[in-house]
């Protein structure tokens, strides 16, 4: 499972996609708001040395795809996700 990160302070939601191109973040980020009525964002990131891209959800979204995965989502990796 992974890979994503929960930013607790704004309680948005992060898809760590950097080794996709940013012309497949783009589609993905299309498909996931067209088929789950989501309004992600891909975003530019410098986590280590290089600029990559990866897949913001906010707030709102973020409780929306919570509930989507939470069925699924492994005791190990609760944490990933917001508490509601």
């Amino acid at each position: 499972m992974g890979d994503g990160s929960l930013q607790k302070d704004r309680k948005t939601m992060i898809l760590h996609t950097q080794s996709y191109t940013e012309l497949e973040n783009f589609i993905l980020s299309e498909e996931l708001n067209a088929k789950f009525g989501f309004t992600t964002e891909v975003e530019l990131i410098r986590p280590h040395k290089n600029w990559d891209f990866c897949i913001k959800f906010n707030s709102k979204d973020a409780l929306l795809l919570h509930n989507l995965i939470k069925p699924h989502v492994h005791s190990s990796m609760a944490y990933k996700i917001p508490k509601v």
